[in-house]
């Protein structure tokens, strides 16, 4: 019951998170081909780009290919709606039941913490995964329906693969601080606060040598899109890895949470 509780509380949520991203990936599909046929002026134009910025983006000649272009245009904004629909479904669903004490009413029912928190969490995940496996079919059908010139379909498969991780790793984020914090503004604030920090540090890890260590310190620099265009690779080990990693802070999550006093 708490299972779809979640589910149906959250729909309007998803729905309008998946529809502006679907909306911005079919318009750019059918402009592809077009893009195609004109690849040397495409080719001119990555030319006489400033060696900083192709840097920056990690941008090279890959990128004049279906899969390469729909990662330059749509991608990268993906991976920051991937990263904010993560963040704020997570504190929907678990920060805002701390705040509008409706928490304390959930533990009144027969039920122990740990099945309320697996419960929430599973919700989340589905969400996470449905999010992931529809713009993974969605783009799929574009490619198949507006794309005439060859593409790798394993690339395309990736990108969503990646979102997922995105979600993943930044929801547990999510959840570590809402039992920690139990307050909607420093769950969120913080959250994002890491996902911009990291998504800017690998932006300049990339273009500034001195500094490249610092995509160490990010989740993207193990999921780049540059680097799995320039290279025809998903990194499907490194994915996994991470996932992990969001499964273990679910799990430290958990363990506070059944012992974690609610705020009053």
């Amino acid at each position: 019951m708490l299972f779809r509780k979640e589910l149906k509380h959250n729909i309007k949520s998803f729905l309008i998170w998946f529809a502006v991203l679907l909306f911005f990936s079919s318009m750019i599909a059918p402009f592809i081909d077009g893009i195609m046929e004109d690849a040397d002026s495409l080719q001119e134009f990555i030319n006489s780009l400033p060696k900083f910025m192709l840097k920056m983006f990690n941008i090279s000649e890959k990128f004049i290919t279906p899969e390469g272009f729909f990662s330059a245009k749509v991608m990268f904004a993906a991976e920051i709606f991937a990263g904010i629909f993560a963040v704020i479904l997570a504190s929907n669903i678990f920060v805002s039941e701390f705040e509008t004490k409706t928490l304390e009413y959930l533990l009144t029912k027969p039920i122990n913490r740990k099945k309320l928190f697996v419960k929430k969490v599973f919700a989340l995940l589905t969400y996470y995964t449905i999010f992931s496996a529809l713009f993974c079919l969605s783009v799929l059908f574009l490619f198949r329906k507006y794309v005439h010139y060859e593409y790798n379909p394993n690339i395309l498969i990736g990108f969503s693969l990646y979102l997922y991780v995105i979600e993943i790793f930044f929801g547990s984020l999510t959840v570590l601080f809402s039992v920690i914090f139990q307050k909607n503004l420093i769950t969120i604030s913080s959250s994002m606060g890491i996902f911009l920090i990291m998504f800017t540090a690998d932006i300049l890890g990339n273009a500034v040598n001195s500094i490249e260590w610092i995509r160490n310190l990010t989740i993207f620099k193990f999921i780049s899109l540059g680097d799995t265009v320039k290279y025809e690779n998903v990194y499907v080990l490194n994915s996994i890895l991470i996932i992990l990693i969001g499964f273990v802070i679910i799990f430290i999550s958990q363990k506070i949470f059944e012992k974690e006093d609610i705020l009053i």
